[in-house]
């Protein structure tokens, strides 16, 4: 693991193998070890990098002075793809798929491939009056600022896992498992803060790189909806419904989805 410091940002980094660069961004509540499985599937060919977000290892956690934005968070992974040479590989998972598509806009021609699972983005249903998702999506919203201000970690992993493993999902875990989810628990709330504000697909539409959108076939209807306004406005992008994978289908169907990736990272 490397530190790379950026002015005031520290980024706690796994960086390893040779060749055209590929950067994994994680979802909330994980962290950069989510990849360790498609980091060991591409070290050999790629040079794959994969940072630790805002509060996740030691990368800079947000500072409680102001709302983050997206254009803030995604300075972690800006921060990673300043030095490297084009073209660069981004893939995200979740809120990671917010910041890659982000980067993506940003760096423009410099990246060739974009991956994104389930981007956690409910500020395009706002933007395109999908209601009945941005009111579940608010709720969960309103629920991660009522239990972090709290600071109830227990109750905000509760409500977590349920949402994101499926109905269910917190009475299956285990006792470990449950503290380790809710250590986790303290960057999400400036995530959702920043992912919440409208935008509109058209805003990412000078995004040229080659696309692949994976969803799982049981996610909810907050990501589904997502994706389905992202295939909307990029229908030339490459799209995979991965059965039975609910969102976190990084995590629970590893095999197949790191076999799209790493297929669609090779074209």
């Amino acid at each position: 693991m490397s530190l790379l410091r950026r002015g005031s940002l520290s980024i706690d980094c796994i960086d390893e193998g040779k060749g055209p660069p590929v950067v994994l961004a994680h979802s909330s509540v994980s962290g950069n070890r989510q990849w360790k499985r498609l980091v060991e599937r591409l070290r050999g060919r790629f040079r794959v990098l994969a940072p630790n977000l805002h509060g996740y290892g030691k990368t800079t956690a947000w500072s409680e002075s102001r709302t983050m934005t997206v254009g803030d968070a995604v300075q972690v992974l800006l921060g990673v793809c300043e030095e490297l040479d084009a073209p660069i590989r981004l893939v995200g998972h979740s809120w990671g798929g917010y910041l890659a598509i982000a980067a993506a806009k940003e760096l423009g021609e410099r990246v060739s491939h974009l991956a994104l699972y389930e981007p956690m983005m409910p500020g395009l249903l706002r933007g395109h009056g999908r209601t009945k998702a941005w009111e579940e999506a608010a709720g969960v919203y309103a629920d991660v600022r009522r239990l972090s201000g709290a600071r109830d970690w227990q109750a905000l992993a509760h409500r977590f896992t349920d949402y994101f493993n499926g109905d269910g999902a917190w009475q299956a875990t285990s006792a470990e498992r449950r503290e380790i989810i809710a250590a986790q628990l303290p960057p999400n709330r400036h995530e959702w803060d920043a992912a919440t504000p409208q935008v509109k697909t058209s805003f990412f539409a000078p995004i040229a790189a080659r696309g692949l959108l994976l969803c799982g076939t049981k996610t909810r209807i907050v990501l589904k909806d997502v994706v389905e306004l992202l295939r909307a406005q990029f229908p030339q992008w490459r799209t995979v419904d991965v059965p039975g994978a609910g969102h976190m289908g990084p995590l629970t169907h590893v095999d197949e989805v790191n076999s799209a990736i790493e297929a669609f990272l090779d074209s």
